[in-house]
């Protein structure tokens, strides 16, 4: 059987704004534009603006705190609220399990405590006193509006998650965990209305006409209870919880489900146990194994494995739905992290919602539009209510109340997340689409060099109100905000979208790095094959030219070309630069024997304004010996028939000596000192080595350097 539900912590998070940005241009000079998606939006300051799902600003009512919260004794959650027909409100709390009574002016205090730790019901009969449902333990006190109060009815069920009190005196109560409504007669009396067969009844709203919608805990649906006692499925939702219900006035029903929270990765483990010997980190319930043949046994238990592909998603974690009159359901909002908690039809029909975490107020805009109200700093926005003409909102984690007020007393101001543009950037144009009435939207902008704007940054600029042809005014700097006044209140139809900053970064100098030679040893020939990696931070196609210069000379000269290497950009926020791989071939033969420095120079010119490209360099880490000369081979025979071999090199160290034998090789000379790197080396060739290689007439001796000159001779007469 199911658990109670219940409402979590708030977990701390922070996320850093990321704008979405233009394709990568193909120089640094070229134009980009910044604009932020709604969901950077959401990250934003807004103070009296609702953000939409689809990126615009509008102006929302304010959402203004009670007093100083629901003090003095400032319990921890809100679990229901109700108004109490003179502009104040009732809140049931946890896990106290207190009812407090707020004035219309903020004012709290404490009207009655009941025995149980959470009030999770509220409803207010015809004559004022009020109904309050507890869990765990399933009581519901009746509590007078002086303050005292008693047990009314023991519903005999461990939760009552839902009350409704109906005109005519008769309430109803939704309860857990066998998932019955029960009704309850004047005096107290309970008896089942309605059985689920569900584990509880989550939530409770009278239609008009007669009977009740019911929200449930298991299977997640959405009954409608006929006055009867008859109930049909209007829903059968995805998520296992129906947390609140509410119809609309047009004929429209909403639900909000929440699903089950994301459970935290446990690391991979495994548990062994050898028949015979002793167990390695096995459970108490690992099941002993049976012996085979050979009278060993190997059992192994992983844990923590990665979920299987289907599951590698988020797991959804809250969503609502609009169940049209024809019983048609389509999804209004989702998220993966947010849960939903209450959910309440204002006199427009507008579904409002509160989620956490963070604690977070929604409001159904249109049919396929959902807006942020407010982000609050508490964990869960837990009740929403009617206050008057206002809403009332509670929270929990801390407990606190506020009142969304319908009017908006001045400008709403949204402040965007800070933009980093990734360097040194000159900023131009700022473009915004506007809806309404003109002249009810004012832009301002500020620049600076830091992530967070501090007193380093810009003043604010003067007010734009252009929203075609207004420029940012503000000095040139890595990083740009912008902030949006909002006038009129929210049915002034204003709204405000597409907010678009255009800039072109100073040009960063390109790099070059990894500079080789693609030859066994540092001495060449003829051809000289280099392989290097270039990159430049503004995308920019680079041009990497490999140089020379004589030892001791002060010129360098092109050896070799690649042009318009391209490249990739680094946006902010990635994880830096990326490597492109290119090589270059030297073709040696118009310069003179002799050493050379070498190196590649990476440059951006061709793609910036005269005067603005840069370059980068990167040295080969050691010097290339252009050698086309054979070395000089002499070869002696010894008194006991060995041969001595000297090799001499005027530039390139001696690579090897071969033995050839009709002209391919038969085996190597050692050098005498056992290593070939020096100009000049000594060999020997015992007799018996020579006999190894057979017919000694066919027999030479090749002389190799390390640029592969070439020098050879007969094997010397006995």
């Amino acid at each position: 059987m199911r658990g109670a539900p219940r409402i979590g912590r708030i977990r701390a998070a922070c996320a850093a704004a990321v704008l979405a940005l233009a394709a990568p241009p193909a120089g640094a000079v070229e134009t980009r534009s910044a604009a932020l998606d709604a969901a950077d939006l959401m990250r934003g300051d807004a103070d009296g603006v609702a953000i939409t799902a689809r990126g615009s600003l509008l102006p929302a009512p304010r959402l203004a705190r009670l007093g100083a919260g629901t003090d003095p004794e400032r319990p921890a959650q809100v679990w229901s609220a109700l108004p109490d027909g003179a502009g104040g409100l009732f809140l049931g709390t946890g896990p106290d399990g207190a009812i407090l009574k707020v004035s219309p002016s903020g004012e709290s205090r404490l009207l009655f405590r009941t025995g149980a730790p959470l009030v999770t019901a509220l409803a207010i009969l015809a004559g004022g006193d009020l109904l309050a449902g507890t869990s765990p333990g399933g009581s519901i006190y009746r509590v007078r509006p002086d303050g005292t109060g008693s047990v009314w009815c023991e519903t005999g069920e461990r939760y009552v998650w839902a009350l409704a009190a109906l005109p005519d005196g008769t309430v109803f109560a939704g309860t857990g965990d066998r998932g019955i409504v029960l009704k309850i007669g004047a005096a107290g009396s309970a008896e089942p209305f309605f059985d689920s067969d569900e584990a509880h009844i989550l939530s409770l709203a009278p239609l008009r006409g007669g009977g009740l919608l019911a929200g449930s805990a298991g299977r997640g649906l959405v009954f409608r209870i006929h006055p009867g006692g008859r109930a049909e499925v209007l829903h059968d939702d995805e998520l296992p919880e129906i947390r609140a219900v509410a119809p609309a006035p047009g004929g429209e029903i909403y639900a909000a489900a929440l699903g089950e929270p994301e459970t935290e990765p446990r690391p991979p483990a495994v548990r062994i146990r050898v028949a015979g010997g002793e167990e390695v980190g096995a459970a108490p319930d690992l099941a002993p194994a049976e012996e085979d043949r050979r009278g060993q046994v190997l059992e192994g238990i992983i844990e923590g494995l990665p979920p299987a592909a289907e599951e590698a998603g988020r797991r959804l974690r809250g969503r609502v739905v609009r169940i049209a009159p024809d019983g048609t359901a389509s999804e209004i909002w989702r998220s993966t992290t947010e849960a939903p908690y209450c959910l309440f039809v204002d006199r427009k029909g507008r579904a409002v919602f509160g989620v956490g975490e963070p604690g977070r107020l929604y409001r159904a805009e249109a049919a396929d539009e959902v807006a942020l109200l407010a982000t609050l700093a508490e964990g869960q926005v837990t009740a929403v209510t009617e206050s008057g003409r206002d809403l009332a909102v509670a929270t929990s984690n801390p407990a606190t109340a506020y009142r969304l007020d319908r009017e908006t007393a001045s400008p709403g101001v949204f402040v965007s997340p800070p933009f980093d543009a990734g360097a040194l950037s000159r900023w131009g144009a700022v473009r915004w689409r506007v809806e309404g009435p003109p002249g009810r939207i004012e832009i301002f902008t500020r620049t600076g060099n830091t992530a967070e704007p501090d007193e380093t940054w810009s003043a604010w600029s003067p007010a734009m109100t252009d929203p075609d042809s207004s420029r940012v005014p503000n000095p040139d700097g890595r990083f740009v905000q912008w902030r949006a006044r909002v006038a009129g209140n929210e049915d002034a139809g204003v709204r405000i979208s597409g907010v678009t900053i255009h800039y072109t970064p100073y040009n960063r100098p390109p790099a070059v790095r990894g500079l080789v030679l693609d030859a066994p040893r540092p001495s060449v020939a003829a051809k000289a094959a280099f392989r290097f990696e270039a990159s430049d931070e503004d995308g920019d196609p680079v041009d990497v030219e490999v140089r020379y210069r004589a030892v001791g000379a002060s010129s360098w000269a092109a050896a070799a070309r690649l042009d318009a290497l391209p490249t990739t950009a680094s946006f902010p926020g990635g994880s830096g630069r990326e490597w492109k791989a290119g090589k270059v071939v030297w073709e040696t033969a118009a310069v003179a024997e002799g050493a050379y420095d070498v190196r590649a120079v990476a440059s951006d010119r061709a793609v910036n304004p005269a005067g603005e490209g840069l370059e980068g360099t990167c040295d080969l880490a050691f010097r290339v010996t252009v050698d086309r000369s054979p070395p000089i081979l002499e070869a002696a025979r010894g008194a006991d028939g060995a041969i001595e071999i000297r090799v001499r090199d005027t530039l390139s160290p001696v690579s090897r000596v071969e033995v050839l034998r009709n002209g391919r090789p038969a085996f190597l000379a050692r050098p005498t000192d056992g290593v070939c790197d020096s100009p000049e080396e000594s060999f020997r060739i015992a007799p018996g080595d020579l006999e190894a290689a057979g017919a000694l007439e066919s027999a030479t001796l090749r002389a190799l350097d390390d640029a592969g000159n070439v020098a050879e001779r007969p094997i010397p007469a006995r």
